[in-house]
């Protein structure tokens, strides 16, 4: 019986381990280009906020 637990506790942690690599790679990988960019020294120009002193 322990090693069945064992099993079940290594596959748990197995995808666990799979899961948050997936989740880290699916937030990363479409702002890949921008932060190669910023790591090779290319600033982006800094935001400029909407004008809101006019009342609608």
């Amino acid at each position: 019986m322990p090693h069945i637990l064992h099993g079940v506790a290594i596959g748990l942690f197995i995808s666990a381990g799979a899961t948050s690599i997936g989740t880290i790679a699916a937030s990363i990988c479409p702002q890949w280009a921008r932060i190669v960019s910023l790591a090779l020294g290319n600033v982006e120009p800094a935001f400029t906020p909407f004008d809101q002193s006019t009342d609608r």
